[in-house]
């Protein structure tokens, strides 16, 4: 989902309203305390006791991926080595709250955006992806984020480009436009030369989960659907600087040249969006990455 496309207001859900919701709709969690939130640009999470949390959308386009993400998830959870916070069950609306909504396990740890993971669970990172990224058959439903291709996002990265130059780089650096637009457009022309796949979606700092360095799971899974894999490893490189990216391919596997170029693509696109969104963390990442590619120079 683009951030242009939500040009709706987004809703939200006081704590009132979750325990209302939890209490009528999962009465064995009535005891669970709401507890801390997290307001992201696209949904909110909510701690409920120490086991689980509650995850709402703020916007309407993503109610048909609430309502569906248990259900479509649920066949794959047991061939997943790796820790994650997976939806298990629907919420419906109610109480003022207009979207499904899922309670999800709660795995508790620090995500890589406020504790960057270190080289040793490069290779852990990329074992996932490779777990999740497995043929889908043709009537699967699709991810928004995956399936669409680099194509459908050139007129937002055109936008994103431009906020990002008028932004400025850190320390005195200026992003090289003409260089981060070139590369970009070499891996949206790149033929998607692989099967199709199912995909998470969402693959960045805050749903990558870090427990002192060690990667420890994968969060916010609403999206997953059928797509382009590529994405996915874009969105992973975010967290992976340059010198992890051997170790994290060899927990990956191969990919075709392609491929790599697509993924290319899909990261420096992730990192235009991290540095749009008011957050730091995420900003810090995206500015890193692209100076590591030589793509934000001294003024």
């Amino acid at each position: 989902m683009l951030p242009s496309a939500r040009i709706a207001r987004p809703v939200t859900v006081d704590d009132a309203q979750v325990r209302a919701l939890v209490d009528d709709q999962f009465p064995h969690l009535a005891d669970q305390e709401v507890g801390r939130r997290y307001t992201h640009e696209d949904h909110i999470a909510v701690r409920i006791g120490d086991r689980y949390g509650a995850l709402f959308p703020r916007f309407a386009l993503d109610d048909p991926l609430f309502a569906r993400a248990t259900d479509v998830l649920a066949p794959h959870l047991g061939r997943y080595s790796f820790p994650l916070s997976a939806p298990i069950a629907t919420g419906l609306p109610g109480h003022g709250f207009p979207y499904h909504w899922t309670l999800v396990e709660w795995v508790s740890a620090s995500t890589a955006a406020f504790v960057p993971l270190h080289a040793s669970s490069a290779r852990a990172l990329g074992t996932a992806l490779r777990e999740i990224h497995v043929a889908a058959p043709e009537d699967a439903p699709q991810n928004p984020a995956t399936a669409p291709g680099l194509g459908a996002l050139l007129a937002e990265w055109d936008r994103l480009l431009v906020f990002a130059s008028l932004r400025g780089a850190p320390e005195n650096r200026v992003l090289d436009v003409e260089s981060v637009d070139s590369l970009f457009r070499v891996g949206a022309v790149a033929p998607v030369d692989v099967p199709i796949t199912w995909t998470h979606g969402r693959l960045e700092p805050r749903s990558i989960q870090s427990d002192r360095g060690q990667f420890a799971g994968l969060l916010i899974w609403h999206r997953f659907g059928t797509g382009d894999p590529a994405a996915d490893l874009g969105g992973a490189a975010t967290v992976i600087p340059l010198d992890m990216r051997d170790e994290f391919y060899a927990g990956y596997g191969e990919v075709s040249t392609a491929t790599a170029w697509r993924a290319q693509s899909y990261q420096l696109f992730s990192a235009l969006h991290h540095i749009e969104i008011d957050d730091p963390f995420l900003a810090r990442m995206a500015w890193e990455r692209l100076i590591e590619l030589g793509l934000a120079h001294e003024a």
